[in-house]
């Protein structure tokens, strides 16, 4: 059986280090909402890139030299909180929740938690470490859940931002999962559930 979101999604690309700002207009696109710019929503997300990336911005943007355990580079929104800000700042009826790899139980509750919301028409933005699903990428990233395929071993058809992927592939949701461990850089990662704000 699968399950998909409806209406589907539009593609779109990041600019670098904003999957997760670019994931966010994916959702606004979708769902018919004022799109806000990457750097704007990176920027109430904080954002941190490489000082040698600096120059690919056009406004103010957070830099450092190199990686340190307090800041990485990306996006440092740990528990949903900085996004819901965001959404009220700029009147968009959206919240989010997020649902830490430590509350998931099991992949059979991953797949039930997927499902039901893309039921429900909620997005859904996975967050993992891509070495778990292709070996020599070793980076956070995020992903839409388009579609998932249920069976013995859940698939999931993700939207990706990347600059450098195919804009939807297919991937077994045991590897996402796999993937939100903290074990990989010391972030807890997880599922992002968009829906409604009234």
């Amino acid at each position: 059986m699968r399950i998909k979101i409806k209406p589907p999604y539009i593609a779109l690309t990041q600019q670098r280090l904003c999957c997760v700002p670019c994931a966010i207009q994916w959702i606004l696109l979708r769902k018919g909402l004022k799109l806000v710019e990457q750097e704007i929503i990176g920027r109430e997300l904080d954002l941190v890139v490489r000082r040698k990336h600096r120059h690919l911005f056009i406004g103010k943007v957070k830099t450092i030299k190199r990686k340190t355990k307090k800041w990485g580079y990306g996006t440092h929104e740990t528990d949903g909180s900085k996004m819901n800000k965001f959404f009220r700042k700029y009147k968009i009826p959206l919240k989010v929740k997020k649902i830490f790899r430590s509350e998931i139980k099991n992949i059979k509750s991953a797949t039930k938690l997927i499902a039901d919301n893309l039921k429900k028409g909620n997005d859904i933005m996975v967050v993992t470490y891509m070495s778990t699903i292709k070996p020599k990428e070793n980076f956070g990233h995020a992903l839409l859940v388009s579609e998932i395929i249920l069976g013995k071993r859940s698939k999931i058809i993700v939207g990706d931002p990347d600059f450098f992927e195919k804009k939807f592939w297919e991937v077994d949701l045991v590897k996402v999962i796999r993937g939100m461990n903290k074990k990989f850089d010391g972030k807890e990662r997880g599922i992002y559930i968009f829906s409604k704000r009234k």
